[in-house]
């Protein structure tokens, strides 16, 4: 059950995932003939706590799956069970029974009572003195409800389930099994489509495989996912709104037993997830200037494909159905099931099905597409190589000249924006899409404008649920919506959850019914969890990678990709420094895992793990190491207690110039950034606001923490470098490292082999980059830069020097991890240099692939500099533990498990 202030974790975690069932209380839900709500046997329901009710401060809403209400638990018990959620003792879900019987002002319903396992007995003791029954969870429970059910299993000892739930090997085949359902090629996906002639490149066979896709998901009027056409048995309607004739055809939700007489809103558009390096973007392109409105498409090829998709709509919708009502594993070939049968049987008079179509030439015309400011430069370049010059109106809603007036905005074909500007205009106080969008985000104009299509690109930015810029993305209003992601889940299942909301597909855009559908039972191992995930994303996601096989031949034909790692030594004296450095941080953090307060003390050991860390590339990138040694500021750090403010200021500074961590609440790098005294990272703003809604504490850890503990750092100059014409530092100014000069030797060797090849060298610190422009001018390398500091027009300009084909053109290209590793196009390049490990694989490999992709024509040769004996090494092997831990991507870890890997984390790179 929700309250109407309830919000979930900043860094968006829900925190229900863990609970488990307590038991059953049967309830009865009055006042049916004051609402409009309808609701059927076997339908799950909304239980909302209302606490600001006029009437009934105890009062629990009882909502259908579209939020209209049915009516309010009875007052009699709704008395005890309010302060059990006000608490958060507990949560609460609710099922109508099968059977049951009712009248136009009451009706029964079973409420499910969910609890953390060290609250169980509390819950257990509250209801028993208030004499309220509590059913155990080994009650018979309604069939449709597969999800609640497994619940069940968790309290009665399904221990032996979720074991092997949890074992690698069968997550692996989880992971595996909607990877491969994703991948599949159906036959409505490999229909082709030519693009407009406003693009003027040659696409790829895929691309136009996906362009097809993409306009058909677009312009059908399919019915959503889960959603069938049925006959009812017999009058019964529901409470709260009538009933039903026997000959009157309902549109019913498969996962909630939902009924409705009102087709639902097609999709309208849906998740495009191939893999990076394919040419995403150029086929978002094809679809904008191709899917006008008023557009004369191609119509053999369209009603080829919505004839060929027809059954395959069927069988998937038959799929899940059955996965509702057995907890079978569907096979890839399904035959059509009862349900579908059903369905091809009823007659088409009558059914309100409007036909496939463009979009309306009197509709709305823009595009709104937003994306990481690191992309926006890439979507510029991608409309100037692919679509004929002034074919397309294009607005850059970006810097202080963006154009404010929606029917100006509203009238260009594209406008560009980034997330950053979405959450700082758009920031919506409600979690109601629409009152969001008629209330604080009003005040944005992107807001305000009817799209014809929003494109989220990098769509797993919105992963947080509370993010200012999640929020701002699910108010848009579009008749189209796009999520375009290489990586659509990068942790667990509850990714995906901020996708349906921003796609409005009801119910899965609704938290507790994502959760009781989908989310727990796939955690707990039911076998339904996984068959809707997988009939989920064949209806809705595309997603093909490089290594797709088709037809014998693989979808893409790139060149080779190698990664080599070269270890290199310390020069002495940065040697004598790390090692006295790791010896004195071995020694603190070892006193703070005997003492169990390695957590409490995180910022201590954030700073020591990155002073060595920086070390290892450079010693100028930490200046005051030698005072570090010498001025006791690690002893000091062995008190609890005392905790110097000026020691946070460094690490906080420290944060800044390596661009390594991201706002836990926005998930963009910090602007304004706060450190708190618990060492997590935050914008300004963004901690700012979080504290104000009277939750004195931080969003990370819970830890209690009001403005006043807030430290931000000094303002610093950047020199914005981005041209080599900007004066980069001499050498001679600058003392050299180990690294500094491998890398040097590496891209001297290269230029000699072959002067035209380019390399691009990534760093995690801006600060590393700035030390190597000395080097580098001394050794005759004309090189560009881009980091998280440069403007637009600056980031825009190194990319077209990097690009040039001219033989002065810059050979080296110096980019920061962070603003660089996705969304650009690298090609140009056939070398890589990664000068710092990273914590997170795939990070890295996203880095890689901006030079490994469609359009690149050499060999590509990664080379990953790595100090031995060295911190970076033990990072390795946590990349090595990481890639290993994905395989368990839909396991839920609890708080304390998540606790345990982090002090093991620390453990492991400080070589305890």
């Amino acid at each position: 059950m929700e309250s109407e202030e309830e919000e979930e974790n900043e860094n968006g975690d829900d925190e229900n995932a863990d609970k488990y069932m307590v038991g059953v209380v049967e309830v009865n839900v009055v006042g049916l003939q004051y609402y409009d709500g309808r609701v059927t046997d076997g339908e799950m329901v909304r239980l909302i706590r209302e606490p600001h009710n006029p009437y009934d401060h105890n009062a629990i809403q009882v909502v259908n799956i579209f939020g209209r209400q049915i009516g309010h638990i009875e007052r009699t018990k709704a008395c005890h069970l309010a302060p059990l959620v006000d608490t958060k003792l507990a949560v609460m879900e609710g099922i109508v029974p099968q059977g049951s019987s009712r009248n136009r002002f009451k009706m029964p319903c079973r409420v499910y009572i969910f609890s953390n396992p060290e609250d169980g007995n509390n819950v257990k003791q509250h209801l028993h003195i208030a004499g309220v029954i509590l059913l155990p969870p080994s009650m018979r429970m309604e069939e449709e409800d597969a999800s609640v059910s497994m619940s069940q299993q968790q309290q009665q000892g399904a221990a032996a389930a979720r074991k092997q739930a949890t074992k690698p090997k069968a997550m692996k085949e989880s992971l595996d099994d909607v990877f491969a359902v994703l991948g599949e090629m159906s036959g409505m996906q490999r229909q082709m489509m030519e693009p407009s002639p406003v693009i003027s490149s040659t696409m790829f066979r895929h691309q136009k495989e996906a362009l097809a896709w993409l306009i058909y998901m677009e312009n059908s009027s399919k019915l959503p996912p889960f959603w069938i056409i049925h006959k009812p048995r017999g009058g019964r309607g529901g409470g709260g709104g009538g009933s039903s004739s026997k000959d009157m055809l309902l549109y019913k939700n498969t996962i909630t037993n939902f009924s409705t007489d009102q087709r639902p809103d097609p999709l309208r558009g849906g998740l495009l997830a191939d893999d990076m390096g394919l040419g995403k973007t150029l086929a978002l392109l094809a679809l904008v200037a191709t899917n006008k409105p008023g557009a004369i498409l191609p119509l053999p090829q369209i009603a080829n494909v919505a004839a060929g998709d027809q059954e395959e709509e069927e069988e998937a919708t038959a799929a899940a159905a059955a996965a509702d009502t057995a907890a079978v594993r569907p096979s890839k070939k399904r035959k059509l099931g009862a349900a579908a049968a059903a369905t091809k049987k009823l007659p088409a008079a009558g059914l309100e099905q409007p036909a496939d179509s463009p979009p309306q030439l009197k509709g709305p015309r823009a595009t709104l597409i937003v994306c990481p400011l690191s992309v926006l430069s890439n979507w510029v370049t991608q409309l100037e190589e692919h679509t004929v010059p002034g074919s397309l109106g294009v607005h850059l809603y970006h810097g202080p000249d963006r154009i404010k007036e929606t029917s100006i905005l509203s009238s260009f074909d594209i406008v560009l924006t980034t997330y950053n500007i979405l959450a700082t205009e758009g920031v919506c106080s409600s979690d109601n899409t629409e009152a969001a969008a008629a209330s604080s985000c009003s005040t944005s104009p992107l807001q305000k404008v009817q799209w014809l299509r929003v494109i989220l690109d990098e769509a797993h930015l919105i992963k947080s649920p509370t993010a200012l810029q999640t929020k701002a993305a699910v108010a848009l209003k579009a008749h189209r919506r796009w999520a375009v992601t290489g990586t659509p889940i990068q942790n667990t299942a509850r990714d995906l959850f901020t996708l349906m909301q921003f796609l409005r597909l009801e119910p899965l855009n609704e938290s507790s019914f994502w959760r009781r559908t989908v989310e727990r039972p796939l955690m707990s191992g039911d076998s339904s969890g996984l068959a809707r995930l997988q009939a989920l994303m064949k209806a809705i996601a595309l997603r093909r990678t490089k290594e797709l096989q088709v037809n014998g031949h693989r979808l893409v034909e790139l060149p080779r990709k190698t990664v080599t790692i070269h270890y290199v030594d310390l020069a002495a004296e940065d040697r004598e420094v790390y090692d006295k450095l790791e010896e004195n941080g071995k020694e603190v953090i070892g006193q703070l895992v005997q003492s169990g307060t390695v957590l409490q003390n995180y910022a201590s050991v954030l700073q020591i793990i990155l002073r060595l860390r920086q070390i290892c590339d450079h010693s100028a990138l930490c200046p005051a190491y030698s005072e570090m040694l010498c001025g006791g500021e690690l002893q000091c750090l062995k008190d609890v207690n005392c905790a110097p403010p000026e020691l946070l200021q460094k690490l906080l500074s420290v944060l800044q110039s390596g661009e390594d961590f991201d706002c836990a609440i926005c998930l963009n790098p910090p602007t304004n950034a706060a450190i708190t005294p618990c060492a997590h990272v935050y914008c300004r703003r963004c901690i700012e606001k979080s504290l104000a809604r009277n939750k004195e504490q931080c969003p990370m850890c819970r830890s209690g923490l009001s403005a006043s503990d807030l430290m931000c750092a000094p303002k610093v100059e950047s020199t914005q470098i981005g041209e080599q014409s900007e004066a980069p530092p001499s050498s001679a100014a600058v003392k050299s490292s180990a690294k500094v000069e491998a890398l040097i030797q590496l891209l001297t060797a290269v230029r000699d082999k072959d002067p035209t090849e380019k390399s691009v060298v990534f760093s995690q610190f801006s600060q590393m980059l700035t030390c190597l422009q000395g080097p580098l001018t001394d050794a005759g390398f004309h090189f560009v830069r881009l980091d998280g500091s440069m403007t637009v027009k600056k980031r825009q300009m190194a990319l077209t020097a990097f690009h040039s084909k001219d033989l002065t053109s810059p050979t080296v290209f110096l980019l920061s991890l962070k603003a660089a590793g996705v969304g650009l196009n690298l090609v140009a390049a056939s070398r890589v240099f990664m000068l710092d490990p990273w914590w997170n694989p795939a990070v890295e490999e996203q880095a890689m692939d901006r030079v490994h992709r469609l359009g690149q024509t050499r060999d590509v040769e990664v080379v990953r500099l790595v100090v031995s004996d060295s911190i970076e090494e033990r990072i390795l092997e946590l990349q090595d533990r990481k890639r290993q831990l994905a395989t368990f991507a839909f396991e839920k870890r609890s708080a304390a498990q998540q606790r345990l890997t982090r002090i093991q984390d620390v453990q492991l790179l400080m070589h305890l």
